[in-house]
């Protein structure tokens, strides 16, 4: 790939949900998460924690287990809060901030589909 090629995705952010679910009960969303190859992460961030302006060249789920974030992407922002799923596609330009208490998420990329999820408006 040349550097003055970019990459596009032609899907939107989806948003969906499930009971809100603590950390140390997580662990049947974690397994339905995991990808035939790869690895679900655990992220804590702080009050105030930015994630700025940024890409993956995979597909990424996001799944809100505690607190809440400001998540921002081109043409849109929403704040999610527990039980809450982002679905992200490759290439979809996004940022993100922890607010008041901090967030802690699961990220899966190229995950499976989560079991019981209902998708919501963004």
């Amino acid at each position: 790939m040349t550097a003055h090629m970019s990459h596009k995705t032609t899907e939107d952010i989806r948003f969906s949900a499930l009971p809100a679910t603590p950390l140390k009960d997580a662990a049947g969303i974690i397994s339905q998460l995991l990808p035939r190859q790869g690895c679900v992460e655990v992220q804590h961030d702080q009050p105030g924690k930015e994630h700025a302006w940024h890409t993956h060249p995979t597909d990424e789920t996001l799944v809100i287990l505690e607190g809440s974030v400001r998540f921002y992407f081109e043409g849109g922002e929403r704040v999610c809060t527990s039980g809450e799923i982002i679905h992200l596609p490759a290439f979809k330009r996004h940022g993100s901030i922890a607010l008041d208490e901090g967030c802690v998420y699961l990220i899966a990329m190229e995950p499976r589909a989560i079991e019981g999820a209902r998708d919501v408006d963004a």
